[in-house]
């Protein structure tokens, strides 16, 4: 199935126009996000991959916690979908909008979204980056969750920080920074907030 066809068939369409800002999460950093803890604010649901009605429920899962936690809205459905062109390069920040008709847990998870219908692994990034959302497979289960506040979680920064060494540098597009850059700048963009949350909690 074609790029086009597999947005179409998961009911998402690409923006045409749309610039990554400087500054985002890079997509290689929220791989790590499934092991992020609830301490960190992450809300999850969990689904036994037995369940009758799996796809009905993931689907409903993942829209009830995207737009509670802020990952679009019911007037502007944007959000960042991040997608790798090969397992040999990094994966990049595309925008998309998701149509009147779609089906991310299903149609969407045996295309670009997953490994097979109701197998999903994707990531999921609001426009400001301040919201994450990610599915993912289990043996047993799947799970989507949200995250606020990506730049908070100790799990992540402590990924990108070891992303900085530069040693995946040349796994990036050439018309983009060096990773290492990339994840500095996301590190160095929220250091002054993680401080302050960090001097409230002591």
């Amino acid at each position: 199935m074609g790029l086009m066809r597999s947005f179409a068939a998961a009911g998402l369409r690409i923006v045409d126009g749309w610039t990554e800002p400087e500054g985002l999460i890079p997509p290689i950093v929220t791989g790590q996000a499934p092991s992020c803890p609830s301490e960190e604010g992450r809300v999850e649901a969990m689904l036994d991959a037995l369940e009758p009605k799996l796809h009905e429920k993931a689907n409903a899962d993942w829209y009830r916690l995207s737009v509670e936690g802020g990952l679009f809205s019911e007037t502007d459905r944007r959000f960042l979908l991040a997608l790798q062109p090969d397992e040999n390069r990094l994966a990049r920040w595309h925008c998309v909008e998701l149509q009147s008709k779609w089906d991310l847990m299903g149609e969407g998870a045996a295309g670009l979204l997953g490994s097979a219908r109701c197998r999903p692994e994707f990531r999921m990034l609001s426009l400001d980056g301040n919201v994450l959302c990610f599915a993912t497979t289990w043996e047993h289960a799947i799970s989507t969750s949200v995250l606020k506040a990506p730049h908070r979680s100790q799990v992540l920064r402590r990924w990108a920080e070891a992303l900085t060494d530069g040693t995946m540098d040349d796994m990036g597009e050439p018309d983009e920074p060096p990773l290492s850059i990339a994840a500095r700048r996301w590190l160095d963009k929220h250091q002054e907030c993680v401080r302050l949350v960090t001097f409230e909690a002591g």
